[in-house]
């Protein structure tokens, strides 16, 4: 790790060799707090077992306190290590942003059938970029894919799928403007799990797994925490006749429902009906109307985006970035938009490791998978020259 990190620093023997104490010593202080975790799980799972009989005064009086300053000491180390790393990363006149930003514009891009796959969803979304531009129908890159183009000016290296926002009623547009092209085709499916609908943009082409992920935003009046709370309300009531109505049984045997059989309907009312419950509450209004955006209430809702709202502005109008050597659009205030979805959206990801993946990687390696990407990915304008980077840090 210290020889990958070593090639981003300045060359000075001293500031290395000291950068290297300073991370051995934390390594040592890290190992030592690993043991006492391990030490007090064994405590805790003695008690657990009965041996020991008063576990609730030894557990609530010394060991939550104590493993909370144990926490607190972890987060200051990796705190203390990611600013260490960072000044010695930044130049000389150089801002933190900035020295930021240098970082992630070098990493580099994904190998193999990985990159085969960004490749070729860029490629989709190029072609689905044209067709929106000569229908004038607008999108915007949202979620990861965003970050991506801010971050990376394409796919972040260790991501499988795009991102995409459009407003309700655009997504009907889209469907029509595809009408019988058979290159095309775009799907919904009822996720149990998420409880939400998905719908997806895609090849006809079976034997190519690229994607794009179309999520649902609403017209808004006005935000509120009056609007936000009532949505939520209306969400929850509908998670519950989900669990609750065994009129919805089937869905539990097959989570991931396809809107071409006939028992999706029934999904499709039910979130149809929150729909219109949003609308008789003034949630979500018509465009003429709206001064702000929300997040769909058929949209999964998990983590920092649940009930998410931003202004019209924000948004509107939509601004073009670069990604993977094309432009196509993004939020006007796009900064904003990361910052409420990501945070502080330059600092090193944790998900490196983690990132959820939409496509079975071991699949991208199959003679026809690999066959039909590199086809697609054959006349991408910016193939040759992020080829030559990606060589460039093998």
């Amino acid at each position: 790790m210290f020889s990958r990190i070593k090639q981003f620093l300045p060359g000075s023997s001293r500031s290395l060799h000291t950068m290297h104490e300073e991370i051995t010593q934390m390594h040592k202080e890290l190992a030592q707090m690993r043991k006492e975790f391990e030490r007090l799980y064994d405590r805790i799972e003695i008690a657990d077992h009965g041996i020991n009989g008063n576990i609730d005064f030894k557990f609530e009086e010394r060991v939550l306190p104590k493993m909370k300053q144990l926490s607190d000491n972890l987060q200051a180390h990796d705190s203390h290590m990611k600013m260490f790393a960072w000044e010695q990363f930044r130049n000389n006149g150089e801002t933190l942003v900035d020295a930021k930003k240098r970082f992630f514009s070098t990493l580099p891009k994904a190998t193999g059938g990985l990159r085969l796959l960004q490749i070729g969803c860029a490629k989709l979304l190029q072609e689905f970029d044209g067709i929106c531009e000569q229908s004038g129908i607008p999108y915007w890159l949202d979620y990861g894919t965003l970050l991506g183009a801010v971050r990376h000016k394409g796919f972040i290296p260790w991501d499988d799928d795009v991102d995409l926002g459009m407003m309700r009623e655009d997504i009907d547009r889209l469907v029509k403007a595809i009408g019988n092209d058979e290159r095309y085709h775009i799907t919904t499916v009822y996720d149990k799990y998420a409880c939400c609908k998905q719908i997806r943009f895609a090849y006809s082409d079976t034997d190519i797994p690229c994607f794009l992920d179309l999520f649902i935003y609403d017209w808004m009046p006005y935000s509120s925490p009056d609007k936000l709370a009532k949505q939520q309300e209306i969400r929850k009531c509908l998670l519950d006749k989900f669990k609750k109505d065994t009129l919805f049984d089937f869905w539990d045997n097959e989570p991931y429902l396809s809107s071409n059989d006939a028992r999706s309907s029934l999904i499709a009312d039910a979130f149809d009906r929150c729909v219109t419950e949003a609308k008789d509450d003034d949630i979500i209004c018509e465009s003429n109307r709206a001064s702000a955006i929300i997040w769909g209430v058929d949209n999964v809702a998990s983590g920092q985006q649940r009930w998410w709202s931003c202004a019209r502005k924000d948004i509107f109008p939509l601004e073009k970035l670069e990604f993977e050597g094309i432009q196509l659009n993004a939020p006007h205030n796009y900064d904003s938009i990361l910052k409420s979805q990501y945070g502080t959206y330059l600092d090193l990801p944790k998900d490196i490791h983690t990132h959820f993946q939409h496509v079975d990687h071991a699949l991208l390696n199959t003679p026809e998978t690999e066959e039909a990407l590199k086809a697609l990915s054959h006349d991408y304008p910016g193939l040759h020259r992020q080829g030559r980077q990606a060589d460039a840090h093998p």
